[in-house]
């Protein structure tokens, strides 16, 4: 039986090397989302478990969507999502001991607006259009960039700390 689990691991690998990585990328968001969802869950229902594991999960998708930004790309957006993915690393893990549900709000909030900035700007800009390859400073539009903007001040400000 163990072989036959290492096959299935292994062709669900083959699955994923085979994805385009931009959608690889919303499924990201949308894994994150979900297991902030249901660590929350498992905080208003006492179940220490439920809580604890799909906090962990969450915080492996963020720190994986940090990994996944590409070191040689110097723009504003990059060093943005990197400032906001080590503040959801560095808080998220608090909330097994305070049970901060806030915490999860802010960090549910900034993953729903980033996937949807991702599938606006890069996933239904990208047919054939090279100017929408991510990093590029030119994939998010004039709307997009100000809810960016707006998100950055936000943050900067340390008014909204995650």
């Amino acid at each position: 039986m163990v072989h036959g689990n290492a096959f299935n691991s292994y062709q669900k690998a083959q699955v994923y090397d085979e994805m385009d990585p931009k959608k690889i990328i919303l499924l990201l968001y949308e894994g994150a989302i979900k297991r902030i969802v249901l660590a929350r869950e498992g905080i208003k229902n006492k179940n220490v478990k439920q809580r604890g594991e799909n906090l962990g999960k969450a915080i492996a998708i963020i720190a994986e969507l940090n990994a996944s930004l590409d070191e040689n790309i110097k723009t504003e957006e990059i060093n943005f999502l990197k400032g906001l993915y080590v503040a959801m690393l560095t808080e998220l893990p608090k909330v097994s001991v305070t049970e901060d549900i806030k915490t999860l709000d802010r960090a549910e909030k900034y993953l729903v607006e980033l996937k949807r900035i991702w599938v606006t700007t890069v996933i239904n800009n990208s047919h054939g259009n090279q100017q929408n390859r991510p990093g590029n400073q030119s994939t998010l539009t004039n709307k997009s960039q100000n809810k960016y903007m707006k998100i950055r001040q936000t943050y900067q400000s340390g008014s909204i700390a995650i």
